[in-house]
């Protein structure tokens, strides 16, 4: 070896790492983006499940549409708890009484798991259950509107109603079923959805 080469001590030995300031830089960034990022992750979240919700509830009113006129009979979906977040029954009222026997049921559907979310109608006819005719229309007491309808909302678990989502399943004078977002306070729900 060369005898006449001499490293500085300091440049070999050099210490690697982060140092204060940038550590905390670094958490300082990362407690923004979390700021930022969680309030719009729950909204994102609560979108969804009333989505699933919606389309869940929407497909099993299309499912007992067709099977009214599939079978000529009237076919009911009974909500099962106390909204039709709870779960639902679908049967076709064979010996028409107007109410489950057994043997009739066609299907059945146990709920959503529990959470924020609630469902509620427009129509007092839509409060315990829906009922398809053999041609496929709603059977109702009064005249059907164009605002017929059962609401899917979830109040995203605090008590500011304008930041609720909302989904309204809305029933056609075909019996047709059809899901649209509506916004916070534009909807009225017997009482239930209070204006923003």
């Amino acid at each position: 070896m060369c005898a006449g080469l001499k490293l500085p001590v300091h440049s070999a030995f050099r210490a690697r790492g982060f140092t204060l300031i940038e550590l905390l830089t670094v958490v300082v960034i990362v407690a923004i983006l979390l700021t930022i990022g969680v309030p719009a992750m729950s909204e994102f979240v609560a979108q969804q499940r009333v989505r699933t919700a919606a389309s869940d509830i929407a497909s099993e009113m299309a499912f007992a549409r067709a099977k009214a006129i599939e079978t000529s009979r009237r076919v009911y979906i009974e909500k099962l708890g106390v909204t039709w977040i709870n779960g639902w029954r679908i049967y076709a009222d064979l010996n028409d009484n107007g109410a489950y026997d057994p043997g009739e049921e066609l299907k059945q559907f146990d709920g959503f798991a529990p959470g924020s979310m609630y469902s509620c109608s427009t129509v007092g006819d839509f409060a315990n259950n829906v009922i398809f005719r053999p041609d496929g229309r709603v059977v109702r007491t009064g005249a059907p509107s164009s605002t017929d309808a059962i609401y899917v909302v979830d109040t995203m678990g605090d008590a500011d109603v304008c930041n609720n989502k909302i989904r309204a399943l809305y029933f056609g004078l075909t019996g047709r079923v059809t899901v649209e977002v509506v916004q916070s306070g534009s909807a009225s729900c017997q009482g239930v959805l209070p204006p923003c």
